[in-house]
């Protein structure tokens, strides 16, 4: 790890003054995701600027409107509390799926939402695409964990669990710039990278996500997250699933299916929801939703087993809704 100053920014304003254009000065939450990506000079900052003295930033609030998250509300603090199990569930199960304990405990939801590629190419000593290079070596390589929806010259899918929940949820983002407080739909944060902007989202250097809301619940709502993972448990998703229906009786009124693990982005299957809005939740609709939720999927060298695990996903959780 390379040395660098070390910013206690007391303020949101004191915090986006302390940023720079270039990403050579980089926020500081929970560390999870930065702490490590230092030590493998995946970036090499000469400023962080720490957000952990801004007590606004870590209010958790249940009103009538819906729900304010503060950046730095971790995703333990979410996972404890009783609205946010009850009423979100799908924001609930994603929280509980992303992580261990311990990185629970640390990680907070803004820094989440920003987390980068982990990629074994991006994060090991290659100059791939995604870093400046001109070669996305996991396109033709080692691909298995990778993308199955071509959205740009990097094939990394995004490895946010809150945030695939999120974007079924409609929420919005808060955040300040020099320019003042501006809000941004989730959905416009998860952005594929192109050659101006090699991120897997929209923030900026001198940007920074204060908080979010999500929309209160409306009647006949039902929600679920399902994650298919390598391990038993905390890994990063190979697929993930977040569902929000809406239901008169059993007839789907609306629909939300958001794919993760499969894109540089969260992935809305739209042709899905519109397998399932009009009609009944019933076998007929939950197999079609199944199928076309991989419709457009070009699945790479050693990630083909991603079509049939996505399928598998998407009917079991609009299952576990029919049955709820």
């Amino acid at each position: 790890m390379r040395p660098f100053e070390h910013i206690a920014a007391t303020s949101v304003h004191d915090a986006v003054a302390a940023l720079d254009t270039n990403w050579r000065h980089r926020l500081l939450a929970g560390g999870t995701d930065l702490v490590p990506a230092l030590k493998d000079e995946v970036y090499t900052p000469t400023h962080l600027v720490s957000l952990s003295r801004i007590a606004d930033l870590k209010r958790l609030e249940a009103t009538a409107e819906g729900l304010h998250i503060g950046a730095l509300v971790t995703l333990d603090d979410l996972l404890v509390n009783t609205t946010v199990r009850e009423q979100y569930p799908t924001l609930w199960h994603a929280v509980r799926l992303a992580a261990s304990p311990q990185l629970r405990n640390m990680g907070t939801i803004g820094g989440n939402l920003s987390q980068d590629s982990r990629c074994w190419y991006y994060r090991g000593a290659f100059d791939c695409w995604l870093k400046g290079g001109d070669t996305c070596y996991a396109r033709e390589g080692e691909n298995r964990l990778h993308t199955i929806f071509d959205q740009s010259s990097c094939v990394s899918p995004n490895p946010t669990d809150p945030g695939t929940a999120l974007v079924a949820l409609d929420a919005t983002l808060r955040l300040q710039s020099p320019n003042g407080a501006t809000t941004r739909p989730i959905s416009d944060h998860f952005a594929p990278p192109i050659d101006e902007r090699r991120r897997l989202n929209t923030l900026a250097p001198n940007e920074v996500i204060t908080g979010l809301h999500v929309p209160a619940p409306k009647p006949g709502a039902r929600g679920i997250y399902l994650k298919a993972m390598d391990r038993a448990l905390w890994g990063f998703a190979l697929v993930s699933v977040a569902v929000l229906l809406h239901l008169d009786g059993n007839g789907v009124t609306d629909a939300r299916l958001v794919l993760g693990g499969v894109a540089n982005t969260p992935w809305r299957a739209e042709a899905a929801e519109a397998a399932l809005k009009g009609h009944d939740l019933d076998d007929n609709a939950i197999a079609a939703a199944a199928e076309t939720a991989i419709q457009g999927a070009t699945p790479l060298a050693h990630n083909a087993y991603k079509l049939d695990l996505t399928r598998a996903l998407v009917r079991q959780a609009l299952e576990g809704l029919h049955d709820a």
